[in-house]
């Protein structure tokens, strides 16, 4: 339950801190609250999460805000720099620059990550939190760099495993607030230790002013120490006296049970809120989670084929004929599914320019990581969206002898995306595909018959095509083989 009711402060204390960022410019002094909690909780001398958040936040409100911008202002030169040298061209940019916009990023991200603990922990003049800021992110360099590449991992894992956002940001962003904590924890523990040892040694020394040399001393742990200290010692001497009959848990029940002895019903439920309730909460949502996306796993395992149509609309008929029917003639079992959706729902275009564009990335993203395995296309969205980066060579799915050349849309690269591939990465590349390029015109869609777009429910007077997209499973190029050969009763 202490574990668990850790977690939950954690949770808790990161949303906290994502609410009060929303406005940007409170960043730094949320920032500084949920690692002046964090580190109470880890600690143990904790209670609570709300109060001591705002309690922080309020109080080094003015000092977080004032160091974030001049943080904000340091990010912003960064990216004007990272953009004026992407636009350059790596290799045009000048060598002194690029390491100058490497260390100078790096210093930023390094301060940005310890800066704010240390001014939760310590009452400093702001040039002497930087100070401090950096000493600490030089001596914790590799830890912190090893923590980086787990904050980079995990937006690279957000980002990858969308349908599982939720789940992969909590457990990524509780973890790396945890281990953080730990660093930040150790160091300043050791920090403390010598600062008390000094302050120890002066004031068994015949100069010892306690005036002035107690000016400068920012150790705050010594008394907290001392009475942990105290407090550890009784709870051993209470534990030895307690009753250590049968086993932990029967232990823990009995030790429970004598807390509420005496309590009124409101205090009990006070009692169980207070120390139940978060945990509760947390594995009930843990357990949600779990059903949800193990449900969402079993659907995806269970599909067969999942399809969609851009620029047409389907019949309720064509939709059975796609889905269900198909599934029926190949004879897959009746928990296996099948899905076809229409321009409705892939609709990505919009008003605004730039949300269009954004959604129109996203499909194509979608189109890349399986989501699809096949798209029927209406002539002019063929146009847009048949290449080799998004479908498959066809030549690989069926038997070109059985079909005319005038069956299929040949994709032909152009001079200018010739010389783009030139100079960047091509999909293939960043999907690990070694592909030979040349010349030759490549079949990347089918042309549906006048019989098929009946059956669909298409609107015959247009010409459709159907494209397959790389297959993401180990049966996907059999399943597509099928679903050919049950639109066109050839492959």
């Amino acid at each position: 339950m202490n574990f668990i009711s850790t977690v939950a402060d954690l949770i808790i204390l990161d949303l906290l801190c994502i609410l009060c960022s929303i406005p940007v410019i409170t960043f730094g002094a949320a920032y500084t609250a949920k690692y002046y909690v964090a580190m109470k909780i880890i600690r143990g001398e904790g209670t609570g999460v709300i109060k001591p958040f705002f309690k922080s936040f309020i109080r080094n409100f003015k000092q977080a805000t004032i160091i974030w911008l001049v943080l904000l202002v340091a990010i912003i030169l960064i990216i004007v720099d990272w953009r004026w040298t992407l636009y350059t061209g790596w290799e045009a940019t000048p060598l002194l620059y690029k390491i100058g916009v490497i260390v100078f990023s790096a210093v930023a991200f390094m301060m940005t990550i310890t800066i704010f603990p240390v001014l939760a922990r310590y009452e400093m003049k702001t040039v002497d939190l930087f100070k401090a800021a950096l000493t600490l992110a030089i001596i914790k360099f590799i830890p912190l760099v090893l923590i980086a590449a787990l904050m980079f991992g995990s937006v690279i894992a957000c980002l990858w495993y969308a349908q599982w956002f939720p789940l992969m940001y909590v457990f990524c962003s509780t973890t790396i607030t945890y281990f953080l904590c730990l660093v930040f924890i150790k160091q300043f523990d050791k920090l403390e230790k010598e600062q008390a040892e000094k302050l120890q040694a002066l004031k068994e020394s015949v100069e010892y002013d306690p005036e002035t040399d107690a000016a400068g001393n920012f150790s705050l742990a010594g008394n907290k120490k001392e009475v942990k200290k105290l407090e550890k010692n009784l709870e051993t001497a209470d534990a030895s006296a307690a009753d250590k009959s049968g086993n932990k848990l029967t232990r823990f029940l009995r030790s429970e049970k004598e807390k509420l002895k005496g309590l009124t019903a409101k205090q009990k439920a006070g009692y169980f809120a207070q120390y139940y309730l978060p945990g509760t909460l947390v594995v009930i949502c843990f357990i949600a989670t779990v059903c949800w996306y193990g449900y969402d796993v079993y659907k995806s395992k269970m599909r067969v084929l999942g399809g969609g149509i851009i620029n047409g609309y389907s019949s309720e008929e064509g939709r059975e004929y796609a889905t269900k029917g198909f599934l029926a003639w190949g004879g897959y079992g009746k928990a296996r599914t099948a899905a076809l959706i229409d321009s409705e729902d892939l609709s990505f275009n919009s008003d605004v320019e730039f949300e269009s564009q954004y959604l129109e990335i996203s499909f194509r993203a979608a189109l890349l990581t399986g989501n699809y395995d096949y798209l029927i296309m209406r002539e002019d969205a063929a146009y847009n969206y048949s290449t080799p980066d998004y479908f498959q060579d066809l030549s690989s799915l069926v038997d070109m002898e059985k079909f005319s050349e005038d069956d299929f849309y040949y994709y032909v690269e152009t001079e200018a995306e010739k010389a783009n591939r030139s100079q960047g990465i091509s999909i293939d590349d960043l999907m690990g595909r070694t592909k030979e390029k040349d010349d030759a015109p490549v079949p990347v869609a089918l042309k549906l018959t006048d019989e098929i777009e009946r059956k669909l429910g298409l609107d015959e007077q247009y010409t459709y095509y159907i494209g397959f997209a790389r297959s993401t499973t180990l049966k996907g190029n059999e399943n597509y083989k099928k679903f050919i050969e049950y639109l066109f009763g050839k492959c």
